[in-house]
């Protein structure tokens, strides 16, 4: 279906629909920058010019001055529209920690930048610039709403908004005027009219008989998922912890036990929740928690590398066996099992009807299908550069919503596959006990498969 407006999305709606103050929707990424192009001699940073330069490059970006248009009465879903009051300098700022500056204080302070939800009046995205760390480094703190960008396209627009660029020239901008009511009515009647004769789509009876036949099937999946202490609904306050590995030994970790690199951060996010649930003397024999596990539908085409069209799959892991080896293999035929019997599409099918009612919100906090959320974006290949800078290292940070109060968001970069583990501070403030199992089956899962120790660099 086409139409001549970007109209949101089901899933851009469903991020809005979830979202409240204690559960901002919003994804982070911290990459870490040689300063030494960005600042003046007396370490401070060049934020005019930084500024200047982003404003500069957003020709490249355009979702990144677009805000939510609402049409009202039949004039169809929602929209992206050009904020005509955008201002790079609210979106664009500076400031310092105190020394000295480490990574801990690095990740307390993106905890609280990313705490409050990104004011939907303007561009949902901001960056900080982080100076005070170590040997004259500075960090880039991204924030991006959900509703914009899926992990894939969150990456190309950061790429394409901070990478540099020999030929980009300024050229002054002014926000296009909205549509009137009178053409988005057209515009939505054209579309319901035309819709049911596309040969493309079936008839509509069909349609929902498919999707209520899916939804059946996600929930046959999901269904049983253990009572335990992980879920619980999601209070305003965060907690991060990263594990750092080097990416050539996943792989070969991986396929030495007929996986893929996911189902090695699967597994060894497996292992630090058994541990988790036996500090707290809580039963782990038998048991199988339900991950979400987000999975893009994409295409290889460039065309297919904008927006957000992340799908969700159910892989049961099992908790019961303690042997992280025994356990990878297991999850990689769960993991394969799961990408071949549930279709992508059909739990942002079931989230979109629950967010049209108003239930959406009330589920979430209350569903037992699902016990935590894990996700894993492909990166740079090879070292970049942002704002002119060399990047030296680039952590990524997940949302928490409903009653899922930890994820996990794994993100390799030039060689290294970064696991940060969010949490829910309140409900979890044991979460070294759970990245610390995960560094112990890492090291098991090394000397099991003969595979050399190859430390991944960090900052």
């Amino acid at each position: 279906m086409t139409t001549g407006f970007a109209r949101l999305s089901a899933v851009d709606l469903t991020s809005l629909a979830i979202e409240a103050p204690d559960t901002p929707m919003h994804v982070g990424m911290v990459a870490v920058l040689d300063g030494a192009s960005i600042c003046d001699a007396d370490g401070q940073l060049r934020l005019a010019e930084i500024r200047a330069d982003i404003d500069r490059l957003l020709s490249r970006v355009p979702e990144l001055r677009r805000i939510v248009h609402h049409p009202g009465w039949l004039a169809g879903s929602p929209l992206w529209v050009d904020d005509p009051s955008f201002d790079i300098g609210r979106h664009v700022n500076g400031i310092a920690l105190s020394p000295p500056g480490g990574e801990a204080a690095l990740m307390r302070v993106a905890e609280e930048l990313l705490a409050p939800l990104l004011d939907r009046a303007h561009p949902m995205w901001r960056i900080w610039l982080v100076t005070g760390l170590p040997d004259g480094r500075v960090a880039a703190i991204l924030a991006l709403h959900h509703a914009i960008a899926d992990g894939l396209a969150a990456v190309r627009l950061l790429e394409a908004l901070l990478a540099p660029t020999a030929t980009a020239t300024h050229s002054a901008w002014s926000a296009a005027a909205a549509p009137g009511w009178r053409m988005l009515a057209r515009d939505n009647l054209r579309l319901r009219l035309t819709t049911p004769r596309r040969l493309i789509h079936p008839p509509r009876t069909c349609r929902l008989a498919g999707s209520l036949s899916s939804s059946r099937q996600l929930l046959g999946h999901a269904w049983h998922a253990p009572r335990t202490s992980l879920t619980g609904p999601v209070g305003p306050h965060r907690a991060l912890a990263v594990l750092r590995l080097d990416l050539a030994t996943v792989k070969d970790v991986a396929h030495a036990h007929d996986g893929k690199v996911n189902d090695v951060v699967l597994n060894l996010a497996a292992g630090g929740l058994r541990a988790l649930l036996r500090s707290r003397g809580e039963r782990v024999d038998r048991i199988d928690i339900h991950a979400a596990v987000a999975a893009s539908p994409r295409t290889r085409t460039p065309a297919a590398r904008t927006g957000n069209r992340a799908g969700i799959i159910v892989v049961k892991l099992p908790l019961g066996e303690p042997d992280p080896a025994v356990r990878l293999r297991l999850i990689s035929a769960n993991s394969n099992n799961a990408k071949h019997e549930q279709q992508l599409t059909t739990a942002q099918g079931l989230m979109l009807w629950l967010a049209r009612l108003g239930l959406l919100r009330r589920f979430t906090r209350r569903q037992r299908l699902t016990t935590i959320v894990e996700s894993n974006v492909t990166g740079p290949p090879a070292p970049i550069r942002l704002l002119g800078a060399d990047v030296i290292d680039m952590i990524p940070i997940g949302a928490l919503a409903g009653n899922l109060a930890i994820s996990f968001l794994a993100f390799s970069y030039a060689g290294v596959l970064t696991i940060t583990v969010r949490v829910d501070a309140e409900r979890h403030p044991d979460v070294p006990v759970l990245v610390a199992a995960m560094a112990d089956d890492w090291r098991s899962l090394m000397a099991l498969s003969g595979t050399d120790q190859r430390e991944a660099a960090t900052w």
